[in-house]
């Protein structure tokens, strides 16, 4: 485990269960998704492209805005400029970017396989041109990710199932242009191994430092402080201006104008196993609990083992009665490792979703592939009525797995490690799914409103936008190096990643829908637990989207995700109150604070 001076604190292996250790990422593996056929590659042998030259041209006059035009005499191919790394075949690399179309690279190895490009400064990019290298032709299926200088990562473009052959060239047009510190191409599906004559990146560099812009905007403006170990901040939904607090330790407690109650509204600390991974871990309130007076909460009992349970409020609207338990489900535990634990209720359906870790084990890495073991629930996103009186929670008929043989009724979605903070846009009704890595990346999954549910996240075949370097591996067996060769074919990738250069644990996570600031609308915020760092994800034209979300893949395109401020304590947890002010919950401090604009 990397000593970043915060680790004796018990949440990070409630969150991270991993050694973040930063490695390089030569030779590593992307992990993605196949997807259904759609034309969206322009192919063009002949397309013209600016030569690459011996020195970078002159930064742009624009001053690298995004959405200002590019002017053509600045446009360059600046590929050559970048540090290349593939996922394989590191020995002709630079060949994809030396401007000669006859020089090959060539992975020698089937898709999955990736080419990443990363520059020591930002260029205004506006054009992606990929030059095929391939025999047999046929269709192919790539991904185009984007670095901006914040640290993560993001899906721009899928080029899914295109018709492809040798010498071809696929143009991806980058509008508006982005400041763009790093290229990732990731062939998803292809005939033959992966392989580019070239890889082309047009743009001019920016004019302003990597690390600068967003981060000087926002900041933390401290709400109330005192709190023992939060892990939860949230609201009841009845209009009573509340903020409820969840304490690891077994308690929930009331936040009224910027004071602590005294007496928590829950304290349950009696039958809660704390600390590290296990305790009490989030509270949910359901739809029209004005009138209900009842919630549901998730902790780990004294057995070692996940609860879902309800608790009525007593005639004091402030207090809740302890006594009043009716457990809903309960999850074997196997380890004390990976137990998940957030509850929400779906903003569309009703239901009550869960995002359940996959259990963990002694090396972190899933040994018994929980995460892709249809009959358990571990390593799951689950999806339950409990407000339907039927006792103890009855199965919605819309669940995906539904009486299909060896499949948990209660599976919403599966592939997922341990996905801390998921959480619905309430305009939307999008859900975006958090989920910790283990030794390399983290990584931010979204499902569109109008999902049928039954993904596959990926775990333990992948990991964030790469193969997951154990995910052949079976327990008690060797592990060899084969491993990290991976085949995706119907795993959904991630639309955002970093390293653990970045960080070492994602936690998430809220929508910004407040009103104070507009150019946060719409936004998912998220952070790292162990240095602090807060990101904002989102799709910067999905707010003139109109008609509800659905789940194509092509709505999937576009990610952007900009690093809005760096908090000073670890992060364990960010939400929001009933009027969209998003909060931030500092775990080893126990202050909860807001996030404001300067």
């Amino acid at each position: 485990m990397r000593n970043v001076g915060v680790m004796a604190v018990g949440l990070l292996a409630l969150i991270v269960a991993t050694a973040c250790v930063p490695i390089s990422e030569l030779g590593e593996t992307g992990a993605v998704a196949t997807a259904a056929p759609q034309p969206v590659a322009t192919p063009n042998s002949d397309a013209p492209t600016p030569p690459a030259t011996s020195e970078p041209p002159t930064p742009a006059a624009t001053g690298g805005s995004i959405g200002s035009e590019l002017p053509a005499s600045l446009r360059r191919n600046v590929a050559a400029f970048g540090d290349v790394s593939p996922s394989s075949g590191e020995e002709s690399a630079r060949l994809a970017v030396d401007g000669d179309r006859d020089s090959i690279w060539n992975s020698n190895r089937l898709a999955l396989g990736w080419f990443m490009i990363a520059f020591d400064s930002l260029y205004i990019v506006d054009r992606v041109e990929l030059v095929i290298a391939q025999t047999p032709a046929g269709p192919t299926t790539h991904e185009v990710w984007l670095g901006n200088g914040s640290g993560t990562r993001t899906l721009y473009k899928r080029l899914i199932n295109a018709h492809t052959e040798d010498g071809q060239t696929l143009n991806v047009a980058i509008d508006p242009p982005r400041r763009v510190n790093e290229v990732l191409i990731r062939t998803v599906d292809s005939p033959s191994w992966v392989a580019w004559r070239e890889v082309r990146v047009l743009g001019a560099p920016a004019a302003i430092p990597v690390e600068g812009g967003e981060t000087a905007r926002w900041e933390l403006k401290k709400v109330v402080a005192g709190l023992n170990l939060p892990v939860q901040v949230t609201h009841a939904g009845d209009g009573s201006g509340r903020i409820f607090v969840v304490e690891q330790g077994g308690r929930i407690r009331i936040v009224r104008n910027g004071v602590v109650e005294e007496t928590p509204f829950l304290d349950i600390s009696k039958h809660v196993s704390c600390c590290g991974e296990r305790g009490l871990l989030n509270v949910a309130f359901p739809p029209d609990y004005s009138a209900k007076q009842y919630f549901y909460v998730s902790y780990t009992n004294k057995a070692g083992d996940t609860v879902i349970s309800r608790f009525v409020t007593t005639s004091d609207s402030d207090r809740a009665d302890p006594e009043s338990e009716e457990v809903v489900l309960t999850i074997d535990q196997p380890y004390d490792t990976h137990n998940g634990g957030r509850l929400a209720f779906g903003l569309n359906d009703g239901f009550l979703y869960m995002g359940s870790g996959d259990g963990g084990g002694p090396s972190f890495n899933d040994p018994d592939n929980r995460g892709q073991d249809p009959s358990t629930l571990l390593g799951k996103m689950l999806r339950i009525d409990v407000e339907s009186g039927v006792k103890p929670y009855a199965i919605p008929a819309s669940n995906p797995f539904v009486q299909v043989e060896g499949y948990r009724d209660e599976i919403w979605a599966l592939g997922l490690r341990n996905p801390w903070g998921f959480a619905f846009d309430k305009e939307t009704g999008d859900l975006y799914i958090p989920d910790v890595g283990a030794f390399t990346r983290e990584e931010v999954n979204h499902q569109p409103a109008g999902s049928r549910g039954g993904e596959n996240y990926g775990w333990r075949i992948g990991e964030g936008s790469i193969c997951f370097k154990h995910w052949g591996c079976r327990a008690g067996e060797p592990c060899h190096v084969e491993h990290w060769l991976c085949s995706v074919t119907g795993l959904t990738s991630p639309v955002a990643d970093y390293n653990h250069s970045q960080g070492c644990a994602i936690v998430g996570g809220a929508v910004y829908r407040g009103t104070r600031y507009p150019s946060l609308q719409g936004v998912f915020i998220y952070a790292d637990f162990c240095n602090g760092r807060i990101w904002g994800l989102n799709r910067p034209d999905a707010g003139v989207i109109p008609g509800p979300r659905v789940a194509t893949e092509a709505f999937q395109d576009g990610w952007q995700s900009t690093l809005l401020l760096n908090a000073s304590v670890p992060v364990s947890s960010i939400g929001e109150d009933e009027e969209g002010n998003v909060y931030i919950a500092g775990f080893q401090d126990g202050v909860i604070s807001m996030i404001i604009e300067r």
